[in-house]
């Protein structure tokens, strides 16, 4: 079967695949020794500061040696004395560890002398400590003439700021990475900033509104009329004039309750746009801080999923019969598992950095090694108080130029974890940069070439050693794009150690594993539970034709083959729309409101439904934590048995 790909990811494909250059020198350059933190002590710099000391402190990072930080240009003519950043004790940053990054903007009508009375104001509301259990930064932002007020002057202002320190493209400036963040963004606004609030910011831009995951606002007034331009999940004390019912309506508020005593009006569709009413006499802007967080911003966060607002036009949409199209927003409201001080909120999961040199023996032509990873451990099983053998686990392969952290945080896999009682490993794996005529490309190979199948049982088996809790009949793993690719390596070189495997836009050439006969013929025997993932603008999806690519389904095809599964090599897309073969079972869900996806579901000759194909519209080649969800509903039926290693179906 001939292999092509989708030319609409073109460039994200040339980061994956390896040049081979003739005849002129090339350099190479493997970094080891990860590290995703600043390293830097708490502390409180006027914006102008954090301006400056962006670039020398984010290039000593993994992958920014090679890259020349700036600071951005957003901020130069920034009015001074206006904005104040807090940044916790090692924030993160570099690679795309700055979405690891939690931060709250404060909206305050107020001037400060200097950035101690800001600190001052800061922990006087319990922010400092906050942040400082959750890493990242606290902006405090103020009006430029203290005595007018905020004005439009200020909202101009707050849209440089926002694109600044909350946006990160390709161009290496370093404000975003230094004390910003991409999706863990909270607003507060107090009195003339909940004002300010209302009436500008959240009527304005939607791309910058729409970034924020939550807002808390305390007092403050809203016009009558005003039509928020994007939802936002909100928190509201002493609600002004028309505020409450205006975010009710823009989050689809329908359903009313009480928790804690409190209002709260929520979205049945989408649970996580929810909207809290407080009424007090006496405000304790530090408790009501604490509240909000606790109900609404440590559930949520906000990913970038689709490239423009327009891009739902492009793909034919059948199924319509059986699930309307939804409504589309650039970021999407996504459920968050937040760790503080080390441990998750839901779950009690301790999420632990490990680095250490104890495989270095197996290594790859540029000599890396598996050398770093995260464990993602519950708490009953530190302690002790988990049965043996009781706890799953997620192994999680993380793709090109992603944080482990991150990634398991914006796939969904700590937030699975931490509900279901999960454990992860998230082993890092290392990049390498070749340049070639001045040229700098960041490789992302199927990475530890030619080792990933040895690397990856070893750490498997140094995790379950250490942890008798765990179950080693319920192992699974999940990898995204790159990590698509280490998955393949992955399931043969855990074959008998791991369930079933869920690869997700792992479709290129480039990551498929040729596997031996030998390999091939001890799978087909004990058998392998995989589902592929992709979407309808990722790599295994041909637009023109509006369905799975040949690459899709000539991977699909080869675990089906494995798995006993023959099929005769006709597609029909009349009959079945982007999959082209008959099925055994088909369902459409909608991911948290916005984003259709399909999945078919093929079964053995025993009649266990083992291979699956799952497709969402309009997301792209980008991490979206429903996956993880996804992935969990197919694990959940498999496991191995422990003497003979075959798989045991039980559908839950």
């Amino acid at each position: 079967m001939k292999r092509f790909f989708t030319p609409i990811l073109i460039g994200i494909l040339a980061l994956m695949a390896v040049p081979v250059f003739g005849g002129e020198e090339e350099s190479f350059y493997s970094y080891m020794n990860y590290r995703n933190r600043l390293g830097n002590e708490a502390g409180i710099e006027t914006l102008e500061e954090a301006h400056q000391n962006g670039p020398a402190a984010v290039v000593t990072l993994y992958g920014n040696a090679e890259k020349e930080y700036t600071p951005n240009p957003e901020l130069d003519a920034f009015p001074e004395g206006t904005a104040f950043v807090y940044r916790s004790a090692n924030i993160y940053g570099g690679q795309a560890s700055v979405r690891n990054n939690t931060s709250f903007l404060v909206f305050a009508e107020q001037h400060f002398d200097d950035k101690e009375a800001a600190l001052a104001y800061m922990q006087e509301l319990g922010l400092t400590d906050l942040i400082d259990s959750l890493v990242g930064s606290v902006i405090l932002f103020t009006p430029e003439d203290p005595d007018a007020g905020f004005g439009e002057a200020d909202l101009e202002n707050y849209y440089h700021l926002h694109k600044a320190i909350y946006t990160k493209g390709f161009v290496p400036m370093a404000d975003c990475e230094y004390m910003g963040t991409t999706g863990k963004i909270y607003f507060i606004g107090i009195d003339g900033g909940a004002t300010f609030l209302n009436n500008y910011v959240a009527t304005g831009d939607p791309e910058c509104i729409g970034q924020c995951a939550g807002l808390l606002l305390i007092g403050g007034e809203m016009a009558e009329g005003t039509v928020p331009s994007a939802y936002v999940p909100a928190y509201i004390v002493n609600e002004a004039d028309n505020a409450a019912a205006a975010w009710k309506a823009v989050n689809g508020a329908n359903m009313e309750e009480t928790e804690d005593g409190i209002a709260v009006a929520y979205n049945e569709e989408v649970p996580l746009r929810r909207v809290y009413t407080v009424e007090t006499e006496e405000p304790d802007a530090k408790a009501l801080i604490l509240d909000a967080f606790y109900k609404v911003m440590s559930k949520t966060m906000r990913v970038s999923v689709i490239r423009g607002m327009t891009q739902e036009t492009l793909v034919p949409a059948p199924f319509t019969d059986i699930c309307p199209i939804p409504e589309l927003h650039r970021y999407a409201l996504v459920p968050r598992n937040t760790i503080m001080d080390g441990v998750t909120l839901e779950g009690k999961l301790h999420v632990d950095f490990f680095q250490e040199e104890i495989f270095s023996d197996l290594k790859t032509m540029y000599d890396q090694y598996l050398q770093t990873w995260y464990e993602a451990i519950p708490e009953d099983v530190i302690n002790g108080t988990a049965p043996e053998g009781s706890v799953p686990v997620i192994i999680a392969l993380h793709g090109t130029g992603d944080d482990p952290l991150m990634f398991m945080d914006e796939i969904g896999a700590l937030e699975v974890a931490g509900r279901e009682g999960a454990a992860i490993i998230c082993p890092f794996q290392e990049e390498l940069v070749i340049s070639h005529e001045g040229a700098r490309v960041v490789m992302g190979v199927p990475i530890y070439e030619g080792i990933m199948d040895q690397a990856m049982p070893r750490l498997l088996d140094l995790v379950l050693d250490k942890y008798p809790a765990l179950d080693r009949t319920r192992v699974y793993v999940l990898g995204y794009s790159m990590g698509g690719g280490s998955t393949y390596r992955a399931m043969y070189g855990c074959m008998e150690k791991i369930a079933a495997a869920v690869p997700m836009a792992g479709m290129h050439p480039d990551m498929f594993y040729e596997s031996t006969e030998e390999q091939d013929a001890h799978m087909r025997e004990i058998g392998f539970p995989v589902m592929e993932l992709t979407s309808t603008f990722d790599l295994g999806f041909d637009q023109a034709n509006a369905c799975l690519n040949e690459n899709t389904m000539y991977i699909f095809d080869k675990y089906a083959r494995l798995n006993g599964i023959e099929f005769d090599g006709n597609y029909d897309y009349e009959a079945y729309p982007y999959f082209g073969r008959p099925y055994d079972d088909f369902s459409v869900s909608t991911l948290m409101g916005e984003f259709r996806t399909f999945r078919w579901t093929v079964n053995n000759p025993d009649g266990l439904p083992v291979m699956a194909m799952s497709c969402t519209e309009n997301t792209t080649h980008a991490l979206y934590p429903c996956y993880a969800e996804l992935a969990w509903d197919f694990f959940n039926d498999f496991s191995r048995d422990p003497d003979t290693g075959a798989i045991v179906y039980q559908a839950q």
